[in-house]
């Protein structure tokens, strides 16, 4: 197996120095960057949580909102009574007082609209889910479709109406716009890739940031924002978007089963990681390249020297002592090796001087 050759002087100068600079360097590294990282992604959570709870304070609270005005009007009277012309006159009440409200209605337990706000002719509910809900004495009934009136995603919900002994004798229901919430959302701007999003509870995209609807609701059953969110520890989730991406959200369950979620992408999350990498890598370089600079500088004021008290050394073993030896002023190793020389030029001269005379005689 063949050897390596041997490292000159400037190599070794200029790895000695090398390794001396990076060897802390790159403990510094190391620990700045595992701080960086626990400090980014703790402020990343912290941001989202904030935005979560901001989003889902004030959507549990208009959700809150609607349904215990509704079931306090369904306890009225007038709508216990059943009749269309006592109901009409409260449901108008109940749309002007909340101008999300697009209509309210009451439904008999047949399905049948029985009176509405609007003048339209009576409407089959039957096969409604959240008629037949309220129609089976659950609290609420709920669903979210795109409005006809505005394009835009409604929450459709109903409450049952019972008369004095408990009995259900019908529902009393109402379409609300979500604008509300969906402008909040919309507006709600969190970094270069935040998104916040609303969720109904089979799924359902009620809202998004930056999301256009068109005629057909998002299907987000699927998606593993939806599917992994009973997995989410302590509300943090990270998951791979559709395009592939990293991704990191906290999620905020809130009443009747909605989901108010905030995602970023973990790319962005650790943007002053990566800002820590490329600082560390620069000076990495700048180390490599001092280290170059130095061997460049010093390594030749050592190597000179000891090449030229080689030849003379190499000289003197064939008999050659007339050198002149350079570096015996100086106060170094070198300058003792040059001395030692010195001295043992003269005791070999001295000594050859010596052997010819004794030959001679």
């Amino acid at each position: 197996m063949p050897r390596l050759p041997a490292l000159t002087l400037f190599w070794r100068f200029f790895f000695g120095l090398l390794v001396a600079a990076l060897i802390p360097l790159l403990a510094t590294w190391y620990f700045a960057r595992n701080v960086t990282t626990d400090n980014a992604e703790r402020l990343a959570e912290a941001r989202l949580r904030y935005e979560a709870a901001q989003i889902a304070w004030r959507a549990d609270g208009w959700l809150r909102l609607n349904f215990e005005s509704l079931s306090e009007h369904a306890d009225t009277i007038a709508m216990r009574s059943m009749l269309p012309e006592l109901q009409r006159p409260v449901l108008i009440a109940i749309a002007t007082h909340q101008p999300w409200t697009q209509l309210a209605f009451t439904v008999s337990p047949d399905g049948m609209s029985l009176a509405r706000s609007d003048s339209l002719a009576p409407i089959n509910y039957a096969d409604r889910p959240y008629f037949k809900t309220a129609m089976s004495g659950q609290p609420l009934g709920q669903i979210i479709a795109i409005s006809r009136t505005t394009n835009r995603p409604a929450w459709i919900f109903g409450v049952p109406i019972k008369d004095e002994q408990g009995k259900v004798a019908g529902v009393l229901a109402k379409t609300n716009g979500l604008n509300e919430l969906t402008d909040q959302l919309a507006n709600t701007r969190i970094g270069d890739t935040g998104r916040a999003i609303l969720l109904f509870p089979d799924g359902k995209l009620a809202g998004m940031t930056g999301a256009v609807f068109d005629k057909d609701l998002r299907d987000w059953s699927k998606h593993p924002l939806f599917v992994e969110r009973e997995n989410a520890r302590g509300g943090k989730l990270s998951y791979k978007a559709e395009d592939g991406r990293a991704t990191i959200a906290v999620l905020q369950p809130i009443r009747f089963g909605w989901l108010v979620a905030v995602q970023m992408d973990e790319a962005e999350v650790l943007q002053p990681v990566a800002d820590t990498d490329r600082l560390m890598g620069v000076l990495l370089l700048v180390s490599t390249l001092l280290a170059a600079t130095f061997a460049a500088i010093f390594a030749p004021g050592l190597s000179r020297p000891l090449v030229r008290l080689t030849t003379i050394a190499d000289d003197m073993s064939r008999g050659h002592f007339d050198h002149e030896i350079p570096g015996t002023d100086r106060r170094d190793e070198i300058g003792a090796l040059s001395r030692a020389i010195e001295r043992m030029t003269r005791s070999l001269r001295l000594a050859m001087e010596r052997l010819t005379k004794t030959e001679g005689a």
